[in-house]
């Protein structure tokens, strides 16, 4: 008899009986695990007073330049002391001087030709009374020559006198009258004779005052304080009229023309706590700095040099109101005052002609103001922007919001936070409404 099937049946029991008895017993509640909370870095929204800046670029140049042209061809005599590019030279000191002798010379002709031009008119007026005195003479000739004339005519008429006498007579008064035409022919030809002389004598004045000019130009000072930052002059030289000789930079103020990004230069406008621009078709750009000014934006122009940051308060000059067709920045020119004192305190150093600095205009933004870090700014499909929030209850919460300028790399936020909010900088994956938080404050260990 074969017994090998029944060697199953005995673990088949067991399994049954352990199935019985492990579903025989009281039914428990399967156990829930609690939903995983997403650790993210917060901040505090806090109203705050802040700075908003905006950073240009550009080039030290000197606010006034003086080129100083050849305006007469002569021989250099003269030039200042080690004059050369960097020299520095006092208001009124010699720079280059010129051979004045060819203009000296001049000078004495042309004073000379005056003398014989006055002389001439002088001369005019001696003859001009001559000839008056002398007309009066020949018209009382000619009255006494008409009364003989008369007399004998009345004679001839009664027969006492011959008609001889009568032409005799006759031809006297006829010629005396012709005396008295020809002085009086004279007397009117004066008045164009001395025209022409006076003429002469205002061109011979005139050809004075162009050698003393030429004299003076001889002559070459300096109109201000200043660097010479350009010499192209020795002495002995002969220089030729319109030719450069050297060049000078005032150091009284240099100006830098600072090229900003139109964004970063219209947050500061806007920012502006002063008053606003009116929006119109076209904008006076005259006006732009005296807005800038009331609405209380500064200016300082800030080196970098090695291991120190040098800065230069500076004065608002003048808006460009172009955009640069290669850059497409505008341009914001600022003055700094006294640009070679250099301060020991603060070791700054001078501000030199063509350095290359930055131009920073900043202005307080109204108190109360709500900044935020732009990269904790979100859009929806839309475009609206938005930010997530940590609520009371630590779980995610969305909160449109209506933005202001941009700061940097910080964004006002004019409506949709409020005070004490906590503002999540990370950026949950995925970001559902609702979803539990592990909220880290920022800066803390993580």
């Amino acid at each position: 008899m074969n017994f090998k099937p029944l060697l199953l049946l005995p673990p088949l029991v067991l399994g049954i009986a352990g199935f019985m008895w492990m579903t025989s017993g009281d039914h428990q509640p399967p156990q829930t695990r609690e939903a995983t909370r997403l650790a993210v870095r917060v901040m505090t929204v806090t109203p705050e007073p802040m700075v908003v800046t905006a950073t240009g670029y550009g080039r030290v140049e000197a606010e006034r330049s003086w080129t100083a042209v050849a305006q007469v061809d002569g021989r250099v005599v003269d030039m200042a002391p080690g004059l050369a590019v960097g020299t520095l030279v006092e208001k009124d000191a010699l720079l280059v001087q010129i051979d004045t002798t060819d203009f000296e010379l001049a000078i004495q002709k042309s004073k000379a030709n005056i003398a014989a031009a006055e002389a001439t008119l002088a001369e005019l007026d001696r003859q001009e009374a001559n000839s008056r005195r002398l007309l009066e003479v020949e018209e009382r000739i000619r009255d006494v020559t008409q009364a003989e004339y008369d007399r004998i005519n009345n004679l001839v008429e009664r027969g006492t006198s011959t008609a001889a006498a009568l032409d005799t007579v006759q031809k006297s008064l006829l010629a005396q009258e012709n005396a008295v035409i020809n002085l009086t022919n004279t007397l009117e030809l004066f008045p164009a004779q001395r025209a022409s002389a006076e003429a002469t004598l205002a061109v011979r004045q005139a050809e004075l005052a162009e050698a003393e000019r030429g004299l003076e130009n001889t002559t070459m000072t300096a109109p201000f304080r200043g660097r010479v930052s350009e010499a192209a002059v020795e002495q002995g030289q002969f220089v030729r009229t319109g030719e450069q000789l050297l060049t000078l930079d005032a150091i009284d103020a240099v100006e830098v023309v600072g090229s900003f990004q139109p964004q970063a230069f219209s947050s500061v406008i806007q920012t502006a706590p002063g008053q606003t621009i009116q929006q119109t078709s076209q904008i006076d750009t005259t006006k732009v700095v005296n807005y800038l000014k009331v609405a209380g934006v500064t200016a300082y122009v800030r080196l970098e040099v090695a291991d120190f940051d040098a800065r230069y308060p500076a004065e608002l000059v003048r808006f460009r109101g172009t955009i640069d067709d290669e850059t497409g920045t505008i341009g914001m020119a600022v003055r700094v005052r006294d640009p070679l004192m250099a301060d020991g305190a603060t070791q700054r150093p001078p501000l030199s002609v063509g350095g290359f600095v930055s131009v920073v205009l900043e202005t307080p933004a109204p108190g109360g103001t709500i900044a935020i870090p732009r990269t904790a700014l979100h859009q929806d499909d839309s475009g609206a922007p938005f930010v997530y929030l940590a609520d009371a209850e630590d779980r995610l919460a969305i909160a449109p919001v209506v933005l202001g300028p941009v700061a940097g790399d910080r964004i006002f936020v004019r409506s949709g936070l409020a005070d004490a909010d906590r503002l999540v900088l990370s950026a949950p994956r995925p970001p559902i409404e609702g979803m539990p938080l592990t909220p880290v404050a920022e800066g803390a260990a993580q």
